[in-house]
């Protein structure tokens, strides 16, 4: 049995309002899926404790924040792609956002935000190329983001799974 299975057409319809509205109260959630509100409290602390909602975060805004570069960084390491010295390291890197493992050539993908050319010059080459573990890496910077969302594409009804 796959772990969503375990969920019914209201917890789809509670996680979906959620992932749009985290701040949204047991009340507000409750007139929109048509439950009295300690029902969905319940439903909400369920979906919590078996791991389908991890937490709750504010979407902040890296330009007003002052980081407008945005760099993805791939990364091979020396002794293959399973360091777990080196997974430590990338994620600890300052504004390092995320670290995805790689099958092919690569090892990782990192998601960087910095405020300046300099600082993210200073990130690979006094902080990451330094590793003894790096081998390589190849640099991407974006220009600007079309679409960036947390977001998880969730079916309309549990009969659609």
């Amino acid at each position: 049995m796959r772990p969503i299975d375990e969920l019914d057409d209201t917890d789809l319809q509670i996680l979906a309002l959620l992932q749009a509205d985290g701040r949204m109260t047991h009340a507000e959630l409750a007139g929109r899926v048509g439950l009295a509100p300690p029902t969905v409290q319940r439903r909400v602390r369920l979906l919590e404790e078996r791991g389908y909602i991890t937490g709750y975060t504010a979407q902040l805004d890296p330009l007003r924040l002052g980081l407008p570069v945005t760099a993805f960084i791939f990364v091979e390491s020396r002794a293959g792609c399973s360091l777990e010295q080196l997974e430590r390291f990338l994620t600890g890197l300052p504004g390092v956002q995320e670290v995805q493992r790689l099958i092919g050539e690569w090892c990782y993908l990192l998601k960087v935000r910095t405020g300046s050319p300099q600082t993210l010059e200073q990130l690979i080459y006094h902080d990451l190329r330094k590793h003894p573990d790096v081998r390589r890496t190849q640099t991407t910077l974006a220009t600007s983001s079309a679409l960036e969302t947390s977001r998880l594409p969730l079916p309309l009804s549990v009969s659609a799974v």
